[in-house]
């Protein structure tokens, strides 16, 4: 039965609209998904965004599919071979008067070895001659590779860590699933946002809003070892800014990342949070403050201490020391792709007495509800564990999934750890490979209470950045794309500016990093990765606190 509520709900409830859109390890859709463009007439806002999809296939369907699939790949000559299908929806809501959007994807993928050697197919018909005819086309890409391989006297085999086999079915958080709720609720939400206004500036915010959107996922996981587990996930956002846009230069705008606010595993119950209305005042006091700033141009090329918030930090670190902790890049299958490590071979980086990292920086791994990343199984079967991968500066682990962690194995056995995949394989969608990803990584906060200001207060030349992206280049230096960046004069913010900064990564987090906030400036960011050849892009979530680095090369960036 569809869901429904009264726009009082959302007013006194604190319900408000998620600001932009991220797809949460979805990935884009698979050729020939496009989206539905639903009509905004009256009787269709009176209807929910499933109304308008086709009547999805039940999980049983996906799971007898998944079976005869496995069985095929055996009676292949499969020595071993997996499965991941199952469907994917996705709803879209921006403010009227622009259409919504909603998808169905469906499809699988089957990985079959032989030898040691992957062979992998998808499709997308469900039915069973279909799903057989995929199964035995994985294995025959296997047995050529093999026979390839034996006629160049090559070696490579592909060795798994040991997983065991699992049975089972998992509900992730939705208590009020969001393709049942009318898209007349979603407009009261929207409309809720849209009468936000800062306390202090009541009169000078010209603009508040977004696009409400979750993504939902049955996905079925198999294995020819006997494995067999069902997922039923659904990933959201609540509004996660405030942003500030005045009359003078609707767009001249600064955007400030909100506590608390960050993608979670959730249904439409998150806009129930009493406390998101609180959470986008403060963020608009702070936007309209910071706005209302002169804006100057920088033209001093040099080296300054800079200030990166949360969100910032988190994409430095996202797309620096993240990647370089990626087993599939470790083992150099990303080397013609998305790129290779720095931090090899991993027994000797392991064993290093020197930290690699400033001792200030320790961060873990945690894909536990209600992070976005949120699964009971990854997508190799593997139950998810949390883990430290860098320790005070040192790096203690690495992501690694059945096929990456054997890397660390005379490594493990010397220390009495067992040879295991941490659970951090993802398959962007149910017909793509599984890749390793790092989950969802956590950088601890100073046990000190520090602001993001506080971290500045001693500067007499530097810079703070809000909102910044980070971008990675394949010689390991890296260059920030985006962000506010406010000018520091003896401790005061004087004025807004745009840089660039340039450094090579393993200086930026090592003795050019001083200090870290505290866990009040800690901020989630989605930070978009791009695995294979084909370059598939994945969303992973990164959380960490604001951080202050001295001695920053910085240039000047056009507006």
């Amino acid at each position: 039965m569809p869901h429904s509520f009264s726009r009082r709900q959302f007013l006194t409830a604190g319900a408000s609209a998620l600001a932009g859109v991220h797809q949460l390890g979805v990935g884009t859709p698979i050729a020939g998904a496009l989206p539905v463009i639903i009509p905004t007439t009256r009787a269709a806002r009176r209807r929910p965004p499933g109304a308008f999809l086709p009547e999805p296939p039940s999980p049983e369907l996906f799971r007898r599919l998944a079976l005869i699939a496995m069985d095929a790949a055996k009676a292949a000559g499969a020595e071993f071979a997996d499965i991941r299908i199952g469907m994917q929806r996705g709803i879209q809501v921006p403010p009227l008067p622009y259409s919504p959007l909603a998808s169905l994807e469906i499809g699988y993928g089957i990985r079959a070895r032989v030898a040691g050697l992957w062979g992998f197919q998808y499709g997308n018909v469900l039915s069973a001659e279909a799903i057989v005819a995929t199964a035995q086309s994985a294995v025959a890409g296997a047995h050529r590779y093999s026979a390839t391989n034996r006629r160049l006297a090559r070696t490579q085999e592909v060795v798994l860590a040991p997983a065991p086999v699992i049975t089972g079915e998992w509900h992730g958080p939705n208590a009020v699933d969001p393709f049942t709720v009318p898209l007349d609720d979603y407009y009261r939400v929207i409309e809720a946002l849209a009468q936000t206004r800062s306390p202090i500036y009541r009169n000078k915010l010209v603009a508040a809003g977004g696009k409400l959107s979750w993504q939902g996922e049955t996905r079925i996981f198999a294995s020819s070892d006997g494995s067999l587990v069902t997922q039923h996930l659904m990933r959201g956002e609540a509004p996660g800014h405030g942003v500030a846009r005045l009359p003078d230069d609707i767009r001249d705008f600064v955007e400030i990342d909100l506590p608390n606010l960050g993608p979670v595993s959730a249904g439409f119950e998150l806009m129930m949070n009493p406390r998101i209305i609180e959470y986008l005042e403060t963020g608009l006091d702070e936007a309209v403050r910071l706005r209302e700033l002169p804006v100057r141009p920088f033209l001093d090329v040099g080296r300054y201490p800079v200030v990166f918030d949360g969100p910032t930090f988190a994409s430095l670190i996202g797309r620096t020391a993240n990647l370089a902790l990626d087993g599939d890049r470790v083992a150099g299958t990303e080397s013609d792709a998305s790129g290779d490590s720095f931090l090899v071979p991993p027994d000797e980086i392991l064993n290093a007495t020197t930290p690699q990292f400033s001792p200030l920086l320790t961060a873990r791994v945690d894909r536990a509800v209600p992070s976005p990343a949120a699964v009971q199984w990854d997508d190799e079967g593997v139950t998810p564990e949390p883990y430290t991968i860098v320790d005070r500066g040192r790096v203690v682990d690495y992501h690694t999934t059945r096929a990456t962690a054997p890397l660390l194995g005379d490594w493990s056995r010397r220390h009495g750890r067992p040879v295991r995949a941490h659970g951090v394989a993802v398959a962007v969608r149910p017909v793509s490979l599984p890749v390793c990803t790092g989950g969802h990584v956590h950088v601890a906060p100073a046990s000190a209470s520090t602001s993001v200001y506080e971290l500045a207060r001693d500067m007499q030349h530097g810079f703070i950045v809000r909102g910044g992206d980070f971008g990675t280049v394949p010689s390991l230096t890296i260059a920030m794309l985006s962000g506010t960046a406010l000018e520091v004069r003896n401790g005061n913010i004087v004025a807004r500016t745009h840089i660039a900064v340039q450094m090579p990564t393993k200086a930026l987090l090592n003795d050019k990093l001083v200090a870290l906030g505290g866990s009040d400036t800690v901020r989630m960011k989605m930070v978009e990765l791009w695995k294979g050849v084909h370059r598939e892009g994945i969303v992973q979530p990164v959380t960490a606190p604001a951080a202050l680095c001295k001695d920053v090369d910085i240039v000047s960036r056009a507006f």
